[in-house]
């Protein structure tokens, strides 16, 4: 406790003094219009996941998978924990699509990261995922206590992938049986080695309401990200639209290598090394010139050639944590569920909070438009930038934030 308490008042003075030297910078930089956002979103979108993150999984995985194939008392599954704002089911894909020698058979069943409109036929909708694969018996006939014998180790060889264990639950009467029913599956299908997905604050939650821990033991954290990993990481977008010249006229006293090290760290710092933080605090900390913008008048700026208009050039200033606005105590309970379920409907989260929609519409269109929600794909989750501070203020009102 002592250790969050320094950390979370060492990244709010780290993020004082950037804002305040953000406040020197050039004031003929402007933020960055919206068709310019967009299109550095969309290549955030498009890159892989940190090599340091599938490093993590594979290797995991790997070694998992060797144990089981090898031994029969072995368990038969793994789950990936990550932050709430992270993309997890993005990131086990790219682990496994860019896994070399891969020694099982991949099979992803629930490929769709969509609840049913009804939660009570979570249960059903993962029975029907499952059934057209003949290694997997949905049934649960299977005794747990049966003997196994020795030569059921040359039929180990499939691997299911739950991509985002979130999607299995919803937290209301009745809402996580799909998350025992899977279980189950998993505990009778011992032939199957079972890889998945969760947040940290989902898995927190689930057990405390179904002890899964109990039953998926085996447990990998995503690892932090630091600064050297996250330029690597970001450099294929970076170098394309960045003055370079930024940095390396900002302070004289120091080589650019030494620069350019400083600020890669500190959005590592800033971020708690969260990859999807980290992207987050990198786009919102970027800048336009005025004259730029004046140039390109009366076209929309763009980040690529077209015609007659003129590329634009980015800056980059200091990254530093977005400020909350004031939250009501229905704003808390809302974004409390939001980030326990990762993405979420509208009509899944009045449930959730066991509330009408139309009782909290006006709460959600005000966290839009303050940036704390964003929408996409047609459900809600919490804007990444804001998750360090969000928690902090979570846990100051007495609410469970999980163990990350």
């Amino acid at each position: 406790m002592t250790h969050y308490f320094i950390r979370s008042i060492g990244q709010r003075v780290q993020s004082w003094f950037t804002q305040v030297k953000n406040t020197e910078i050039d004031q003929a930089l402007v933020e960055l219009p919206d068709t310019i956002q967009t299109q550095l979103i969309l290549k955030i979108q498009a890159l892989p996941s940190p090599k340091a993150y599938q490093t993590n999984v594979q290797e995991a995985i790997a070694n998992a998978i060797n144990t089981w194939q090898q031994n029969l008392d072995a368990p038969n599954n793994l789950v990936v924990l990550a932050n709430p704002v992270e993309a997890i089911a993005k990131i086990l894909g790219d682990s496994l699509k860019n896994w070399q020698d891969t020694p099982v058979q991949v099979i992803t069943p629930l490929t769709c990261l969509n609840r049913p409109c009804n939660p009570l036929k979570i249960t059903q909708q993962i029975q029907q995922a499952l059934t057209p694969y003949q290694q997997v018996d949905t049934t649960n006939s299977r005794n747990t206590d049966d003997q196994l014998n020795v030569e059921s180790l040359e039929q180990r060889t499939t691997l299911i992938v739950i991509p985002c264990l979130e999607q299995c639950f919803l937290r209301c009467i009745g809402g996580w049986d799909g998350i025992e029913y899977l279980r189950d599956v998993a505990i009778h299908n011992r032939n199957c080695f079972w890889i998945m997905g969760c947040n940290q604050w989902a898995w927190d939650f689930l057990d405390f309401v179904c002890q899964i821990s109990s039953y998926f033991s085996e447990v990998e954290a995503l690892p932090a990200i630091d600064g050297a990993m996250l330029q690597v990481w970001l450099d294929p977008i970076a170098k394309t639209v960045l003055d370079t010249s930024d940095l390396e006229n900002s302070d004289g006293d120091r080589t650019n290598e030494e620069r350019h090290k400083s600020y890669w760290d500190s959005l590592a710092s800033q971020s708690s090394g969260v990859s999807s933080i980290a992207a987050n605090l990198w786009l919102e900390s970027l800048r336009v010139s005025q004259a730029d913008m004046e140039d390109n008048e009366p076209n929309q700026p763009t980040l690529t050639k077209t015609g007659s208009e003129k590329p634009i050039t980015l800056h980059e200033t200091n990254p530093s944590l977005p400020n909350l606005p004031p939250l009501t105590a229905i704003d808390r309970y809302l974004l409390h569920s939001v980030l326990i379920h990762g993405q979420i409907t509208r009509a899944h989260l009045a449930l959730s909070l066991g509330e009408s929609e139309s009782h909290i519409q006006a709460h959600i269109q005000r966290l839009l438009r303050a940036g704390l929600l964003e929408r996409g794909n047609g459900a809600l989750s919490v804007r990444a930038s804001h998750y360090t501070r969000l928690k902090n203020e979570l846990a100051n009102n007495n609410f469970f934030v999980g163990k990350n």
